[in-house]
């Protein structure tokens, strides 16, 4: 594909489901934008800017019509386009915990799958002179001023030298004198040969555009061309005017641009070029995504202190409520078997609950450019599987080695050893079943309602604290409390000590008995 790119829109129409009706919100679009364009995208609130900008990018599908990009249908051969359509929605999307430069860094080795550490410095530095961002390359994301992180955004986009740059909003919020020296800078890109399609909500400026489109009501497009030309075209001389002009009588306008315009759209560009960007391996791509989380959270000293100290704490709780001889008596071996059950089920919920729907947004983007999905979850899972070893560890090892006299009774291995490896296996078990929650969930408020909902379910359904019924028994065997008693109480050998009759025939300490739980985790995993 070349450099800049030809795009047609035919018959492009999107409709959605409004209290059980029909209602249209983008209508029969039908343009062409010719390569290195700077087009603006303009209209009123509702008028279906965001919508349009979303099917261009590939985001969401219309109900009909086709789009072509340099002869390659967006929705058919959508592999061949990835990586050579950059979106830069209106909220950047970026880790606010790492540096400028650490971030363009890890998203150049997730795009691009063979560049040199020279060749990389040399392209970080040249986009970050060019958008004016080289004093500030080493400051976190979050300390940015608003205009930085909009630059900060399209440097990401630039990385992998995109044909096409969809921008929604870049200049909303911006100072005027920032949001000029941006429109600038952008022209300056479209100047390199780069075509740009971008939505304004501000009129200033737009006449280093060369073509606007501007929408009227229900996503119908009144006007497509150059920004001098609109004046005439509407008959006014303040740009502003055209808005009360198109909210008395869109169809008026909207009718006129479809016969005027009918005559100049040409057919769509029939030069096909279907060569792939090389894209990064599973593992290299897996690898990079570790190291970029690590390298946050690390920024994230907050959440690492909580995610790290969450189990040394749980740990020193237990040994605050329970005697010290514990292990010799049967009612606090129980409640030992019932805290370690509980906090491992706790801490592998509290570890994901809110780890995708919280990079959702970053996900649908890295994935237009390129990302694969095994990539992101097999990164997850090597990093919560490092974690939930170090709270299975501390969380354990405090309490065992607090107590006196100890169980060392051979099982699997040894009591502490079968103790942590069981914690291990119901915290990564929590995790992943956190992981699926978070990945349903629309907004992180939704999982803090959910993850208290999950853990009452737990509490009913495990046996733990309400002896089971018929009912709760056939629930019990997909709730992982229930699993995760009869494990800890298996290699503490409640049975001896009689206690909790509903678990007595279920407790057998023995290496067949656990071995079997332990593959009912595998499982739910």
């Amino acid at each position: 594909m070349s450099n800049n790119v030809k795009i047609v829109i035919n018959n492009i129409s999107r409709v959605v489901k409004v209290k059980k009706k029909n209602k249209t919100i983008l209508n029969n679009v039908n343009i062409s934008i010719n390569k290195g364009e700077l087009v603006a995208i303009v209209g009123c609130s509702g008028a279906g800017k965001t919508t349009f900008m979303n099917i261009l990018s590939g985001y969401n599908k219309p109900t009909t019509g086709t789009i072509i990009i340099d002869g390659l249908d967006l929705y058919k051969e959508e592999e061949y386009l990835k990586g050579k359509i950059a979106y830069v929605p209106q909220k950047e999307i970026l880790d606010q915990t790492l540096s400028l430069y650490k971030s363009l860094q890890y998203s150049l080795k997730l795009r691009v799958k063979y560049i040199s550490k020279k060749s990389s410095k040399i392209l970080i530095d040249s986009i970050l002179q060019t958008l004016e961002l080289h004093d500030v390359k080493d400051v976190l994301i979050k300390d940015l001023s608003g205009g930085e992180k909009k630059r900060a955004a399209i440097a990401t986009e630039m990385l992998s030298n995109p044909s096409l740059f969809l921008l929604d909003e870049p200049t909303s919020g911006l100072d005027a004198n920032i949001e000029k020296k941006l429109m600038r800078e952008l022209k300056n890109i479209s100047n390199l040969g780069k075509t740009i399609i971008m939505t304004a909500h501000t009129v200033s400026n737009l006449e280093l555009c060369d073509k606007i489109i501007f929408m009227g009501k229900d996503g119908k497009i009144c006007y497509y061309g150059p920004y001098e030309d609109v004046f005439a075209y509407f008959n006014v001389t303040q740009f502003v005017d055209i808005y009360d002009i198109l909210k008395d009588d869109t169809d008026t306008w909207y009718n006129k641009f479809k016969r005027e315009h009918r005559r100049k759209l040409k057919n769509p560009f029939k030069e096909k070029d279907k060569s792939k960007n090389p894209k990064v391996s599973f593992i290299k791509q897996t690898l990079i995504l570790v190291k970029r989380y690590m390298a946050s959270l690390y920024n994230n000293k907050f959440m690492l202190i909580l995610l790290l100290g969450q189990s040394i704490l749980m740990g020193l709780v237990i040994c605050v409520a329970v005697e010290k001889e514990s292990f010799l008596n049967p009612e606090f071996a129980t409640m030992i078997a019932i805290s370690f059950s509980m906090a491992s089920i706790w801490i592998g919920l509290f570890n994901t609950v809110q780890e995708v729907v919280k990079e959702r947004d970053i996900l649908k983007k890295e994935y237009i450019s390129g990302l694969r999905f095994s990539s992101y979850i097999t990164s997850k899972l090597i990093i919560f599987s490092l974690l939930c070893f170090w709270e299975a560890l501390t969380c354990v090892s405090i309490v065992y080695f607090y107590l006196d006299p100890r169980p060392n009774d051979i099982l699997i291995f040894n009591t502490w050893f079968d103790l942590v490896t069981n914690f291990f296996l119901v915290t990564f078990t929590s995790s992943i079943i956190g992981l699926f929650i978070s990945s349903l969930a629309k907004d992180t408020k939704t999982t803090l309602i959910v993850a208290p909902l999950y853990m009452m379910i737990h509490i009913l359904f495990s046996g733990v604290f309400i002896p089971f019924v018929d009912f709760t028994k056939k629930v019990s065997y997909i709730v992982t409390g229930r699993w995760a008693y009869e494990s800890f109480g298996t290699i503490l050998k409640l049975p001896q000590y009689n206690v909790l009759e509903a678990f007595n025939k279920q407790f057998e300490f023995t290496k067949i008995h656990l071995l079997s739980i332990w593959d009912i985790y595998l499982i739910m995993i």
